[in-house]
């Protein structure tokens, strides 16, 4: 089963559009999910991971069942000679999306909203105590991972060209879970500067 219409015209423009289609996605779920903290928040992102992964065996005819949806990253025009055929242009166009979500990432950490999230964190009932809402805080937040989600999505789906009923599985779900409980020192650099 090909990618939908548009989604290989550009490669470029694709990761956005998926980037888009997260910040959707993050904007229909995200309010339920946010009003809850904690470990009942990863619980229930956790439930609807599964019942996304559920409905992607049901519905071959939209998410292709056990195969996956395939795509093909070097259909359509080149874009200024450049096809992302060969694994090293792919590799330069995953690094700059890498390199740019990352800077404006930590850009949105040193804005008044990202100060925020680190105080809805560290005590949120002071926080409501000095009039903002946690919960819209926190749903903000979703929406902005949801659309970074959404890009490391499309530059996945560019560099495997198949995506499949296992990518949205408790497996990959729950690994994602335990780093996120595991953590690390609450500072920006702190996963590229933790042990493996």
């Amino acid at each position: 089963m090909p990618l939908p219409p548009g989604a290989g015209t550009s490669r470029s423009a694709c990761c956005r559009w998926w980037g888009l289609a997260g910040l959707f996605f993050a904007i229909l779920l995200g309010y339920v999910t946010t009003k809850k903290s904690g470990t009942t928040f990863a619980m229930i992102t956790l439930g609807i991971g599964e019942l996304v992964f559920a409905m992607s065996l049901m519905i071959p005819e939209f998410f292709g069942g056990e195969a996956g949806v395939s795509g093909d990253r070097v259909v359509g025009e080149p874009v200024m000679g450049i096809t992302y055929g060969p694994a090293r242009q792919l590799y330069y166009l995953i690094a700059i999306y890498t390199f740019v979500c990352v800077l404006l990432m930590y850009a949105f950490t040193q804005t008044p909203l990202g100060r925020m999230l680190n105080a809805v964190r560290d005590n949120p009932e002071r926080v409501e105590f000095i009039g903002y809402s946690s919960q819209n805080v926190r749903y903000l937040a979703f929406i902005i991972a949801g659309f970074f989600a959404g890009i490391s999505g499309g530059l996945a789906a560019l560099h495997f060209e198949l995506v499949t009923a296992e990518v949205v599985g408790a497996n990959r779900s729950g690994a994602y879970l335990l780093f996120t409980f595991l953590g690390a020192p609450p500072s920006f650099s702190a996963p590229s500067s933790a042990p493996c």
